[in-house]
């Protein structure tokens, strides 16, 4: 049985691959991730986003995320060793296109 998951699309099973929902919140603390980004939304407010969340928000793969900061398309702040990134910057940046 365990063989036919592993199948994709062959014997009528679906062929989603496993990769394909790691943009969907996995747990409690992602959709926590994403209440508070929809309540700063509302409220007008900003947050420093750490890179699940942006993963969450932009649909785009944490190794896209290191990416875009190392070439300096993604403006962002370190604390430490982790990196933030502002939501209105991140919006800014959306509106004008990451790739240039």
């Amino acid at each position: 049985m365990d063989h036919q998951k592993l199948t994709y699309g062959f014997r009528g099973e679906s062929t989603s691959l496993p990769h394909e929902d790691r943009f969907s919140p996995q747990n409690e603390a992602d959709y926590e991730r994403l209440a508070r980004i929809a309540a700063a939304e509302e409220a007008g407010t900003d947050l420093l986003l750490d890179v699940r969340s942006i993963e969450l928000y932009v649909y785009i793969s944490r190794k896209t995320v290191y990416r875009l900061v190392r070439q300096g398309r993604l403006p962002h702040t370190r604390i430490g060793r982790h990196i933030r990134v502002s939501k209105r910057a991140l919006d800014a940046t959306l509106a004008q296109g990451i790739a240039r």
